[in-house]
């Protein structure tokens, strides 16, 4: 909008012409009203769907450990061809372990890490959520502390792999902590369902507790062979006994992974998804 002009004359007779201020350069100088804008203009929250939660926090690692072990079979053949035991320089091994195959070897050990850097994150909320779902007072700090030694373990292995300066035995020290975590989160939740009922309230919860059942006997057995398995082929240079320790330890993890992919499921039947949501003060 112009602004208005204004004729006068001067005292030498001269016209001349004044122009007011438009409206649009009155608005242009005028200070913005800041109390005007809302702030925060929402409550911050974020929804994590419950079938993604599921995916990165059970599937993905075990798909990214059997993915690393198919690619050292297809493309790291010579890699496999000169893996020989620890203990016995001259024996060949005819399959290779995860620990290299995750943590020595490029580039799946890059791999690996992508895997657990997106797995990690949604596995600390599962580690958070799931004790809560059972009663106060029926193991939920016990499930809580097994969650949270299975997930740090998971981390741990990674770093101190096989090559770490920390050498080996820490290294099979964190598996070690892994499997116990493993086993003591099964443990726990299969006597929950049975301690508080849950086993018995449908026909899904009766058939998912057989399936926990199932897969806790086989994770102890597994363990407990490979236990003795490894030792042994080390001790007594047995390639044979090194290759069964290695298809128990692939065993293992697809084991973990089914156990909480059963867990999830279950969530599945009653929640979409979870709701991270921020509290004002009082």
């Amino acid at each position: 909008m112009k602004g208005r002009e204004t004729k006068y004359k001067s005292n030498s007779g001269n016209e001349i012409i004044a122009h007011s201020p438009s409206l649009t350069s009155l608005r242009m100088t005028s200070k913005p009203d800041h109390k005007s804008v809302p702030w925060p203009a929402v409550e911050p929250s974020i929804f994590l769907p419950l079938k993604w939660l599921s995916l990165a926090s059970t599937l993905l690692p075990a798909a990214g450990v059997y993915f690393c072990v198919a690619y050292t079979f297809t493309f790291g053949k010579e890699a496999i061809s000169n893996l020989t035991l620890s203990s016995c320089p001259d024996v060949k091994s005819g399959l290779p372990p995860i620990s290299y195959s995750i943590g020595s070897w490029e580039p799946q050990k890059l791999i690996w890490l992508l895997v657990l850097f997106t797995h990690f994150p949604p596995r600390i909320f599962l580690t958070m959520l799931y004790p809560q779902v059972w009663a106060p007072g029926s193991g939920k700090v016990w499930i809580a502390s097994c969650c949270a030694l299975e997930g740090i373990s998971l981390v741990l292995i990674t770093i101190f792999d096989v090559d770490s300066i920390a050498g080996f035995h820490v290294h099979a020290a964190f598996f070690a902590s892994w499997a116990f975590g493993s086993v003591a989160c099964m443990g726990v939740t299969v006597h929950l369902m049975r301690l508080t009922g849950l086993k018995d309230r449908s026909e899904l919860f009766h058939r998912t507790f057989i399936y926990k059942c199932l897969l806790l006997a086989s994770f102890i057995l597994a363990v407990a062979v490979a236990s003795v398995l490894y030792p042994m082929s080390q001790r007594f240079c047995l390639s044979w006994a090194y290759s069964i320790f290695c298809i128990f330890e692939y065993s293992l993890v697809g084991m973990n992974a089914a156990f909480w992919a059963i867990n999830l499921h279950e969530f599945s039947t009653i929640y979409v998804g979870f709701r991270i949501t921020s509290v004002r003060y009082n």
